[in-house]
């Protein structure tokens, strides 16, 4: 068996693997290790996932070329966009009963995780696009019902269409976001019932990919509930809508400048029943997965492709090599690289086990090193290589530009409040930073809100 690009599906092997297998998978290594190819080989990797990674690592190159060009435009690198598309990228997120190659897990997978790492390597804002699909994929296959899935995961397998989360309400430069009494993330957007569904209003922050998707995932408070933990919600939104205005600012942004992450207005947006995701709360209490073992990836992406840069200058130069100093940070940040993919794996593995609350937990940990490897790696690759750093051509400050505003996505303080709180509780509550684990007798769902539908039959 040799590693070739096929499209095939990705899945978990029961029995052991043949000669020919584990043949394939060290001559992948192999591969990777001789031609410089760094990066997030899982613990238990199968001959599919070994396909999917080297498929991405040659995919790679091409966004490396394109990376400089790509940051200079802004907007949106449509060339990477349908590089993805073609060859079946956004199919790895989806179930494969839709058409992709996913198990139950979509976009939430070891392997999808592992092409975040290597796109973001060499270009932020794809890593930061595909991450962001995965994530939406994931929402769909775990909220939503077989008529949304099949609906929405028909459309991106056969006609590459892409999905956008659009939560966040931090509006730069205009407005102050007040959280939630109990510093909780909650959302003031405003959801009224209208005949067949909910008219939806309000300004969204970042938008990440939104203006260059079919769909919308739009986040808000059932009606009637003010505690997210009780009302947080996702709503369906299918593009062109007249309602829906994406606004200009983000060609201001420093990093991650070609992923459309802008903000977006809502005037009367109509949500009718059947693009209603689960019921009031299913995210915070149900829905098993977090973002953050994704957004750890792309960081890690990050701080992967700025150390192969200077890797290959401090091997191409003797007289860097002779500098104590310069040997030690090398090797500091070869071995914070190491740790936090170790870490992300060891999160993966308690995904794959179920083991949620736990995995969220690690996951958030993940996160933290990998904001901490990237700040590392970025500060260190200028001490190293000097002067080289400074200029254009280097991916060195881009990269470094990209993973700078991908950290700032949650704030580290309440990253790491909610793991001392969880150490100190041992609740291991999968959604811990977004709120409490409710006991059945809280939750509420939409025929307890006064709301009577049948989104199937809608």
């Amino acid at each position: 068996m040799t590693i070739g690009w096929s499209l095939v599906p990705s899945k978990h092997i029961e029995r052991p693997l043949t000669t020919d297998e584990q043949d394939c998978i060290l001559h992948a290594l192999s591969a990777a290790r001789h031609e410089g190819r760094d990066g997030m080989y899982p613990f238990k990797t199968n001959p599919e996932d070994t396909q999917w990674i080297e498929k991405a690592r040659a995919l790679k190159e091409v966004f490396a070329e394109r990376a400089r060009q790509v940051d200079a435009a802004g907007g949106w690198p449509h060339e990477n966009w349908q590089d993805i598309i073609d060859g079946g990228f956004l199919k790895l997120g989806v179930p494969k009963e839709y058409g992709g190659y996913a198990n139950e897990d979509a976009g939430f997978s070891n392997v999808c995780h592992a092409v975040v790492e290597i796109f973001a390597s060499a270009c932020g804002s794809t890593g930061w696009i595909i991450q962001n699909q995965y994530h939406c994929f994931g929402l769909v296959a775990g909220l939503g019902n077989e008529e949304q899935k099949r609906r929405i995961f028909t459309d991106v397998a056969q006609n590459g269409a892409g999905v956008a989360s659009v939560g966040s309400e931090v509006q730069p430069g205009r407005s102050q976001v007040v959280p939630h009494k109990d510093g909780k993330i909650s959302f003031a957007s405003e959801l009224t019932p209208t005949e067949g569904g909910f008219l939806a209003n309000g300004f969204k922050g970042f938008t990440s990919g939104g203006a260059a998707s079919k769909y919308l995932l739009f986040w808000a408070l059932a009606p009637g509930t003010d505690d997210p933990d009780v009302g947080a919600s996702v709503f369906i939104i299918e593009l062109p809508n007249p309602g829906v205005e994406f606004v200009s600012g983000w060609e201001e942004a420093i990093g991650i400048r070609a992923s459309l992450s802008g903000g977006a207005k809502f005037t009367n947006v109509f949500i009718p029943w059947k693009n209603v995701l689960g019921e009031p709360g299913d995210f915070n209490q149900s829905h098993p997965y977090t973002f953050e073992l994704a957004y750890a990836a792309h960081s890690l992406g990050s701080a992967q492709g700025i150390y192969e840069e200077v890797r290959d200058a401090v091997a191409a130069r003797a007289f860097l090599q002779q500098d104590d100093t310069n040997m030690y940070s090398l090797g500091e940040m070869a071995s914070a690289i190491a740790a936090t993919r170790s870490q992300l794996w060891y999160a993966q593995h308690l995904y794959d086990q179920k083991m949620w609350g736990e995995a969220s937990h690690a996951a958030l940990m993940g996160l933290h090193m990998a904001k901490t490897t990237v700040g590392l790696v970025s500060t260190k690759a200028f001490e190293i290589v000097g002067t080289r750093a400074v200029f254009r051509w280097s991916s060195i400050p881009r990269l470094m530009r990209d993973a700078r505003v991908a950290t700032l996505h949650t704030r580290e303080s309440m990253i790491m409040k909610t793991v001392a709180k969880t150490e100190l509780s041992r609740d291991y509550h999968p959604k811990a930073k977004y709120g409490r684990r409710l006991p059945q007798s809280e939750r509420k769902t939409w025929a307890d809100l006064g709301f009577h539908f049948n989104r199937d039959a809608a």
